[in-house]
């Protein structure tokens, strides 16, 4: 057997491998599948992390610490080949079947759970250490992908990971082979990652292929729009996979796709504003989003915000109209990268025009921070169907359409300012007038007298919203309906103007603002629709969950999750129960709560801080990074030092510690984001770097519980049953995901944060107790 330190070094790199997978292939489903099978899939697969736990509990009996180490080696091996296995599976067969996906997906996660259950049970003893190992590990693969990101394209950075996975088997079978052929072996695996950095961006293995869903934009283009493309230039980041594609059956639009969805357009341009071709400026014309711009007036149009420009469309809408400086946030940097590489064809839009400033930054974070203000602010088509995060729980909502962003858009417009805001269809479209109406009512202005804030260009795709920070007056009503008039009718029109609403046309969104202006109450209305249209709020972003309560996909995973517990948890523990005496019972019971309570605890409370954060560090990325690697790194030093807390009374220090995380968390929520919000005039460094470290201290408490309760299994020489307790620990974490979505659809993620600080709770009230008081003398 290895050295204790070579086990914690490979534990290390085990764990950075397993959760920079884990990080990858989120990204890799995000391609393939629609949100909603990637979230259920990547969720099942992590519950092979608990299998892996419970298989090791149940079939592997070894007796020798020997043998033991064997089965973790070769295990180890396991992992680095189903990574292999899982890619090249992927790409060569074309693998779009979910079930045959979520089987290769599931098996990194299996073998991972063995290893990690046998070295816990092996080494019990020093659990603390381990489990600071592991915790390092996790810290450093959920920072490092970011980088990884950064070198390879998604399916090299799987292999890179095989790799090094392969190196740490190869580590611990030292002792089962002649050193030339250690040699011989790291040799290879070195010229191997030489190879694969010389190519970092090359297809080795060929492209992932995109799902056909309906939401996968890239094959809805044109009819038969798969088999007109050819994709000109594809890149990989944190962000997504961001393709340009042409068609063959023309060459003046090109489109932008992330994932093979959220499309955006890119025009040929000639880069001469007063040369501009009559085909463009009638492509422009037949979008939603342009018709408002025939409106303005001249001292409306000194500047513009550009929430999500994409491949440039708005911009180029604002140009030709005369909008005198344009500014573009754009989340995604590859489809700027990809924009101006291609000046020749869009005619420089983004790089050769002195009013054009197209910043790579969140559009909701940089209009809180900002102190300009704009005549226009324009957001088109905000698609979020993605997988946008680095997470499987960082979910495909966003902060852009909330009564939270809404006010925050206001602020910035000037006196005369106007949103312009293009949804996906008439649904979208109502929400989003509930949800500004919402908005208004907040900053005092009546239902009634909010709907003359409105104008609105409808239709059944793509429909456009204009929200006025100050009311439309008569005679500004007056001069748009003389424009509007003059507006060729195979163009779009406008369907709703203040003043006006007995000779608008019969819509729905119009039936909604006729029943606003009769007095009917909002709640009634929004009672009485058949789908969810409430008002949106940041505490609970979900703008396009269309179906009242919990959608069928996650209830039905929320059920498939607790069954799965339930047969792991509650059935095996009958029978064991059965098998012991009544005295160990008990002993055995207690940390049986622990895990359940801090597997699914620990992640309902990740999840909800990582929503938090989303809005004042600017970025998801960089938001569960941070939450990731400060949380785990605290953790670490937690489970390193939290040996020494009470080092004689298991029963006081985790009594302490859990009522400690409670305190601490309340304290947490609380006051992080009222900090965070005075540090968003400081730069994004300071402000990761201070977030960082505000972190660490709840990470720290976190991370003593698990590692205790696996003490206290040793102690009680009942650590035959670690696996199982490991496993069971790994199927609640993924319960506590699937909680933590569902709970902050229906509740918030305020009131799911403090339900994961309830289980912690739990665990104090069984502490203090009187059967356990007695239990632990």
């Amino acid at each position: 057997m290895p050295k204790l330190k070579i086990v914690y070094l490979n534990l290390i790199i085990i764990s950075a491998s397993v959760i920079s997978f884990e990080i990858i292939s989120t990204r890799i489903s995000s391609v393939i599948f629609v949100y909603n099978y990637a979230f259920i899939i990547l969720s099942l697969a992590i519950l092979g992390l608990g299998c892996g736990g419970i298989f090791s509990y149940y079939k592997i009996k070894k007796k020798s610490s020997t043998d033991s180490f064997k089965i973790i080696s070769g295990t180890v091996f396991l992992i680095g080949l189903s990574f292999s296995l899982f890619i090249v599976t992927v790409i060569e067969l074309n693998i779009t079947n979910p079930f045959i996906y979520f089987l290769l997906l599931f098996l990194p996660f299996f073998f991972a759970g063995i290893v990690y259950s046998q070295l816990f049970k092996l080494y019990a003893e020093h659990s603390f250490k381990l489990y600071a190992s592991d915790l390092t590990g996790a810290a450093i693969g959920s920072v490092g992908s970011i980088g990884i990101f950064s070198l390879f394209t998604a399916p090299n950075a799987i292999l890179f990971l095989s790799l090094l996975v392969f190196s740490s088997a190869l580590s611990l079978f030292f002792s089962r082979f002649k050193k030339n052929k250690i040699i011989g072996f790291y040799s290879i695996l070195f010229l191997s990652g030489i190879l694969l950095l010389f190519n970092a961006n090359a297809n080795l293995l060929g492209k992932i292929p995109i799902g056909e869903f309906p939401e996968k934009d890239y094959y809805y283009v044109y009819p038969n729009a798969a088999s007109l493309s050819q994709i000109l230039d594809s890149r990989w980041s944190i962000h997504g996979r961001s393709d340009l594609v042409a068609y063959r059956n023309q060459d003046y639009v090109r489109q932008l796709f992330v994932d093979g969805s959220a499309g955006t357009q890119m025009y040929r341009f000639g880069g001469d504003i007063n040369n501009f071709s009559s085909l463009l400026y009638n492509l422009l014309m037949s979008h939603t989003t342009t018709i408002p711009f025939i409106f303005l007036r001249d001292y409306e149009k000194d500047n513009m915000l550009v929430i999500g420009p994409g491949g440039g469309k708005e911009v180029l809408t604002g140009l030709v109209s005369g909008v005198k400086n344009i500014t573009g946030i754009e989340i995604n940097p590859d489809f700027v990268d990809i924009v101006k590489k291609y000046k020749d064809f869009n005619g420089g839009i983004y790089t050769d025009f002195p009013n054009i400033n197209i910043l790579v930054q969140e559009g909701r974070h940089y209009i809180k921070k900002t102190d300009q203000h704009f005549d226009l602010v324009v957001m088109a088509l905000p698609s979020t169907e993605q997988l946008q995060n680095i997470d499987n729980f960082a979910m495909n909502e966003n902060y852009l359409l909330t009564v939270e962003a809404l006010k925050d858009y206001l602020n910035i417009l000037t006196p005369e300012g106007r949103l312009i805001f293009t949804v996906h269809n008439r649904w979208e479209l109502i929400r989003l007038i509930v949800t500004t109406l919402t908005a208004f009512k907040e900053e005092g202005i009546s239902y009634q007298d909010a709907i003359n804030h409105f104008i609105i260009i409808s239709q059944d795709y793509a429909p456009t919203i204009v929200i006025k920070k100050e009311a439309f007056t008569q005679s500004e009503i007056a001069y748009i309906k003389n424009m509007n008039a003059n507006i060729p009718k195979e163009l779009p029109s406008v369907t709703y103007l203040p003043y006006n609403l007995k000779g608008t046309n019969y819509t729905r969104e119009n039936q909604l603002l006729k029943s606003v202006e009769a007095g009917m109450l909002l709640k009634d209305y929004i009672n009485k629709d058949p789908y969810d249209i409430s008002p949106v709020r940041d505490d609970s972003p979900y703008f396009y969950k269309v179906k009242r309560g919990i959608p069928d996909d996650y209830f039905g995973l929320f059920l498939g999750v607790v069954f799965f517990n339930f047969m792991v948890v509650v059935i095996p523990y009958l029978v064991i129960k059965k098998k012991i005496k009544k005295a160990d019972r008990n002993v055995l019971l207690f940390p049986l709560i622990i895990f359940l309570c801090i597997g699914a605890g620990f992640m309902i409370l990740e999840v909800s801080l990582f929503q938090k954060l989303v809005l004042y560090l600017g970025s998801p990325t960089i938001s569960l990074s941070i939450l990731l690697g400060s949380l785990l790194v605290g953790m670490g030093i937690g489970s390193f030092y939290g040996k020494n807390i009470f080092a004689d009374d298991i029963r006081k220090r985790l009594s302490v510690i859990c009522l400690s995380i409670v305190s601490f968390g309340i304290i947490l929520f609380i006051l992080y984001p009222f900090i965070l919000n005075k540090l968003l005039v400081y730069s994004q460094v300071l402000r990761s770097i201070l977030s960082f470290f505000m972190m660490i201290p709840f990470g720290f408490l976190l991370g003593i519980p698990f590692p205790t309760a696996i003490q206290l299994l040793k102690q009680k020489q009942l650590e035959r049953y670690i696996p199982w307790m490991y496993g069971i620990n790994g199927t609640m974490s993924v319960l506590g995901s699937v909680i933590a979505v569902i709970l902050s659809m229906i509740l918030g993620f305020t009131l799911s944060f403090f339900t994961g600080l309830s289980l912690y709770l739990i665990i104090f009230l069984f502490l203090v107790s009187k059967k356990y008081r007695i239990q632990f003398k």
